[in-house]
């Protein structure tokens, strides 16, 4: 954990640098102190088939959800979800500029009852960086 999802329109492949926004976005998510190096995937996942408000060709969408384990206060996830959500905005200005994009982010707590997780990133990581 954490994983962040991007849904997006299929169009906006041909719109946005999508490679360059997961690479940001998990930079970002680094530098929020608040996620561990080894655990951070950030993923695109094209909607091909979608009805998008009025069915114009041009719009657009880009849904971010942070999926991430429980124990971080709500100021912590605000802050967090803040610093992310203004990279994905910096990002997407000029989409956000022409009137045919919309742009979320919600963040999404597990329940440590229910959430298994199986990782040798981080062990990797730990050595790696001892060396």
């Amino acid at each position: 954990m954490p994983h962040l999802t991007i849904e997006h329109s299929a169009n906006l492949a041909d719109k946005s640098d999508l490679d360059a926004l997961c690479k940001r976005l998990r930079d970002v998510m680094l530098e929020t102190g608040v996620f561990p190096y080894g655990g951070i995937r950030v993923r695109c996942v094209s909607c091909a088939h979608v009805a998008i408000a009025d069915d114009h060709p041009d719009n657009a969408f880009a849904a971010l959800l942070i999926r991430m384990g429980a124990g971080r206060s709500d100021d912590t996830k605000h802050e967090a979800g803040a610093a992310i959500m203004a990279a994905a905005e910096a990002h997407f200005a000029p989409l956000l500029a022409d009137g045919y994009f919309m742009l979320s982010l919600d963040i999404v707590e597990n329940n440590p009852a229910l959430s298994w997780k199986t990782n040798t990133v981080h062990a990797r990581l730990k050595q790696e960086s001892a060396a």
